[in-house]
């Protein structure tokens, strides 16, 4: 029997783009995917990453996301992953209709659509808010006071929580708005006012950047404060560090009811003899996915051109998820690029520095 290396002989590899420089982190992840596909024979033919570390905005520039993706696909690659921040995704959603090459993104945003504009989302502006109130109104509170950073993403997720507080007789007390430059001092001065609104939880609408910096956990501790409280998926920040959400409530993807992280996390532990990093967290995970659906796309693909690639995402029904809960599955369709299905979005909490499971989406009696 040929090897594959002799059957692979004289075939041109298939290019895959990676736009972002968090793909340096979780490159073990992405690439054991693709090559449990060759072990599997999903994939039949060699491939190539071609990594860009610019993906735009936020970081970055609008120009340099949107050049950065340009070069991928002038490199002959027929899917991109990456642009995961709403900010980029926006900006690169019509480049990549143009040029007829799937971007799959782990965005959140709504604004991120289009032909060939598919998301396994960490998190979702509407899925996130919808959660959240589910879990104020099922724990008892009964008015929120609010932080929501200045971003685009905020401004989507507000939108919905909001939304979702009038749905549920959830009354808003208070908010303040924050940005990327707001210290810990100024933080807690925005804090002890939404305090004095006496409103039964703190709830976090927005990025986790003043989250992993340590300004949020500062500025708490210097008023003392310690109130229930619950964010959006920028609670999987905790990669950084366990320690800056220490008694946060969040949106999360890692769960120990799902069997199959547990199987991936085996696999990745007997093909590179350590656990993922700062396991256990839901990013590796998602990082997987990411990479095995491009795998099932190139697989299902009538054509290997960006159009087809495009029609084999559309393909995948019933894909088994690692990220999520137990009945996480990933299927695609003409008309429906959101790929994740399920109890795919759930609650987490950091506790004496550590995750725990917090739990799946129960819906209340108004539903």
């Amino acid at each position: 029997m040929a090897s594959i290396e002799e059957r692979w002989l004289g075939l041109a590899p298939i290019k895959v783009g990676w736009l972002g420089m968090e793909w340096a982190r979780f490159e073990r992840e992405i690439r054991m995917a693709f090559e449990e596909g060759v072990e599997r024979g999903v994939l039949d033919r060699p491939y190539e990453f071609v990594m860009e570390d610019e993906a735009g905005l936020p970081q970055g520039s609008a120009k340099s996301g949107v050049d950065a993706f340009h070069r991928l696909v002038d490199e002959g690659c027929l899917a991109v992953v990456g642009a995961n921040y709403t900010d980029s995704a926006m900006v690169l959603a019509e480049h990549a209709n143009a040029r007829r090459v799937p971007l799959i993104s782990m965005c959140g945003t709504d604004a991120f659509h289009g032909e060939y504009c598919f998301r396994l989302g960490n998190g979702d502006v509407g899925g996130d808010p919808a959660l959240m109130v589910n879990w104020l109104k099922r724990n008892g509170h009964r008015s929120a006071a609010v932080v929501s950073p200045w971003s685009p993403i905020a401004e989507e997720y507000f939108r919905f929580f909001r939304q979702e507080c009038r749905r549920l007789g959830v009354s808003i007390a208070a908010m303040e708005s924050v940005s990327a430059a707001t210290t810990a001092d100024q933080l807690a001065e925005k804090l002890a006012a939404l305090r004095s609104a006496d409103a039964d939880a703190l709830v976090w609408l927005g990025y986790g950047g003043l989250v992993v910096s340590g300004a949020v956990r500062q500025a708490l501790e210097k008023l003392a404060w310690d109130p229930p409280r619950i964010m959006t998926t920028a609670f999987m920040q905790y990669i950084w560090g366990f320690e800056q959400l220490e008694g946060w409530v969040g949106i999360d993807q890692w769960c120990p009811d799902n069997p199959r992280m547990h199987t991936f996390r085996d696999r990745f532990v007997s093909r590179y003899g350590e656990d993922p990093w700062m396991w256990p967290n839901a990013i590796p995970g998602l990082a997987y996915d990411m990479a095995a659906v491009v795998v099932e796309a190139l697989h299902r693909a009538p054509v290997l051109t960006g159009p087809g690639v495009k029609e084999g995402l559309e393909r995948i029904r019933f894909m088994p998820a690692v990220t999520g809960g137990p009945h996480t599955h990933i299927a695609g369709g003409p008309y429906d690029h959101q790929l994740f299905k399920g109890d795919w979005l759930h609650y987490g909490r950091v506790r004496n520095g550590k995750l725990e499971f917090a739990g799946l989406y129960e819906p209340t009696d108004d539903y």
